[in-house]
């Protein structure tokens, strides 16, 4: 369980949240709008708990967390 930092170019960026979707990835946005404590989303993801990917693009940069693990904190009381 890590961050991966990903750099995207503006064409590559529906391709590849296709494939986060598909592999059980959702953004922020999505956690946050449902109650999720993103602060404590992302120190979870620093210390090794849950997997995220951090996409750079261009100036741009948005985190995706793995949604059976943030599902699995939330229902802990860690978020």
């Amino acid at each position: 369980m890590a961050i991966l930092n990903v750099t995207l170019d503006t064409v590559d960026v529906g391709k590849y949240r296709k494939r986060l979707k598909l592999a059980g990835f959702l953004s922020a946005n999505y956690f946050s709008t449902n109650g999720f404590d993103l602060r404590e989303m992302r120190r979870l993801a620093l210390a090794g708990k849950m997997d995220a990917r951090r996409c750079v693009i261009g100036k741009s940069i948005r985190w995706y967390y793995c949604e059976d693990q943030a599902e699995l904190a939330h229902i802990r009381g860690q978020l």
